[in-house]
């Protein structure tokens, strides 16, 4: 499928571009037969920021997209309780939706959570979505798009645990700092290899507080680091940071070793065997995702800061 340029899309659905843009369910989708994401957005201007927080979204699966919107005007989250969401393969074909996004925050501060709904998405390739979101007596509209395919580089529900060694206090195995949060958290005691090994069930979350583009990593990391005191000694929690050192940004090898390219991955695993939770990411400067077999950016995709020119 052709990628679209974020100019054609707004012109197509007849959205006004105001700037750049920053598991599961067994719930069947509705489909709005004859809506089309164009007629939904027909005489709207985009006035929202949409950032997706799902990495990799798997085709024919339930699963769930999860995303938080932005005021452009002035950077604030927006928290709205529900939104509304439609998502198409193009902006002429039948809508899926209306679906209802709700808003999650628990454990974090108001503006830093995220809005999920569940999903199944039929098809691989390029898919689109808009959200529409109710707040000041007014309607906005926010839009993105979104890789839909049937491999993953990240383990699925049922696969073995990547076993590979991790950055420990006492080996940081090149890796330097090895946490970037502040102050650091103390999920550096014990590598993820050796953690497989002492049958306890194993948290690993692979994000980068400083570093992050999504503003989900730092609070992400926080949120572990709470729940990992009240389960000392009898659950293994790791953290792991995207990068080798704060300057080059190289990723490090236990992270190359996951096919991890950007902020956060959190899964659990026992015995081995690994859950994929939550990913969040998407925004409309695409970021290229992990080798997989299907819906790659092909490598002459233009920067997100051509895309308006």
């Amino acid at each position: 499928m052709k990628r679209l340029s974020r100019r054609e899309f707004f012109r197509t659905t007849g959205f006004v571009a105001l700037g750049a843009f920053a598991a599961a369910c067994t719930k069947k989708l509705k489909v709005k037969t004859g809506t089309t994401l164009a007629s939904i957005t027909s005489g709207h201007q985009q006035t929202l920021q949409m950032n997706t927080a799902g990495f990799e979204i798997l085709s024919g699966r339930p699963d769930r997209f999860v995303f938080n919107l932005i005021d452009p005007a002035n950077g604030s989250a927006i928290t709205t309780p529900q939104v509304q969401m439609w998502i198409a393969v193009d902006q002429k074909s039948a809508a899926t939706g209306p679906l209802t996004a709700t808003y999650r925050a628990d454990g974090l501060p108001a503006d830093k959570g995220f809005y999920e709904t569940p999903v199944t998405i039929p098809t691989d390739g390029t898919w689109l979505a808009v959200i529409e979101a109710q707040r000041n007596g007014r309607t906005d509209f926010g839009a993105g798009q979104f890789q839909v395919g049937r491999q993953t580089a990240m383990p699925k529900p049922g696969d073995h645990a990547v076993i590979v060694p991790t950055p420990t206090y006492k080996n940081h195995r090149g890796v330097n700092p090895i946490c970037t949060a502040n102050p650091q958290c103390s999920m550096h005691a014990i590598s993820l290899d050796e953690a497989l090994k002492n049958g306890k069930p194993t948290v690993l979350i692979i994000s980068t507080p400083k570093f992050c583009t999504s503003a989900l990593c730092g609070p992400e990391t926080d949120v572990v680091q709470s729940v990992s005191k009240g389960f000392a000694g009898h659950i293994n929690f790791i953290h792991v940071e995207v990068y080798k050192d704060d300057k080059a940004r190289r990723p490090g090898t236990s992270t190359r070793s996951r096919r991890s390219t950007t902020s956060t991955r959190v899964a659990s695993s026992r015995a081995g065997r690994s859950d994929r939770p939550t990913r969040p990411k998407f925004k409309w400067q695409r970021r290229r995702s992990p080798a997989r077999a299907t819906a790659r950016a092909p490598p002459s995709q233009p920067r997100p800061d051509q895309w308006l020119r």
